[in-house]
């Protein structure tokens, strides 16, 4: 007759061996360097368990717990690609997250720099491969409280797109017949600086945009 498995506590306990609560089953996590009073293992064990409700059953064991709990902070929060808590958006509406706060003048200046610097050196042109925008935004989001990291990655988001149709209109104001990926216009952008382009911009609802400017949708 087979064992009929009843909740998702009594799966983690099959694969491990023995009961996850038991004094046997302590001991094993304990051996492979594993607080269970942790806030990291509480929440990798929650997730484990939400996926194990949901059919995503696979093998585990004490390193495989280990592991998953590498996701986490010491708080038990998220921790995404780049080892960022709280940028974890799901269950987040838009109108909660893409709001403009006020995002310090070092994290926009980084954003400034770096915005001119690929601009530069791609002629305008976007490139993926050699931006260093995901460095400028994990830097800040680390600089911020958990609560305003996606918030502020928003906001920065914003100035980096004026920042960057900054370039663009001076490439053009330069010579209108520049278009991106063609040599840059000598000397269109000395005069294109951070202080430049904030001073034009102000909080039109969810975006930052040049003063006298509506948007729409």
């Amino acid at each position: 007759m087979s064992l009929m498995i009843r909740n998702s506590s009594d799966i983690i306990n099959q694969m491990l061996g023995s009961p996850i609560n038991s004094k046997k089953g302590k001991q094993m996590l304990k051996s492979a360097g594993i607080d269970t009073n942790s806030k990291q293992y509480k929440a990798a064990m929650n997730m484990m368990t939400s996926s194990m409700k949901g059919g995503a059953v696979g093998y585990t064991n004490p390193q495989a717990i280990k592991n998953l709990m590498s996701s986490f902070d010491k708080d038990g929060n998220l921790l995404n690609a780049f080892g960022v808590a709280g940028m974890d958006a799901t269950g987040i509406p838009e109108s909660e997250r893409h709001q403009i706060i006020d995002v310090s003048e070092s994290a926009r200046q980084k954003m400034f720099d770096e915005t001119k610097r690929h601009f530069m050196q791609e002629n305008g042109v976007a490139n993926g491969d050699t931006t260093r925008r995901s460095e400028v935004f994990r830097d800040y989001q680390l600089s911020v409280p958990i609560k305003d990291r996606l918030k502020g990655t928003w906001t920065l988001g914003q100035y980096e797109r004026q920042y960057r149709q900054a370039l663009y209109d001076a490439c053009k104001e330069a010579d209108p017949s520049w278009d991106l990926g063609k040599k840059l216009p000598a000397g269109a952008l000395n005069n294109v600086t951070r202080e430049s382009v904030d001073s034009t911009l102000v909080k039109s609802g969810d975006k930052l945009v040049k003063k006298n400017l509506d948007v729409k949708g």
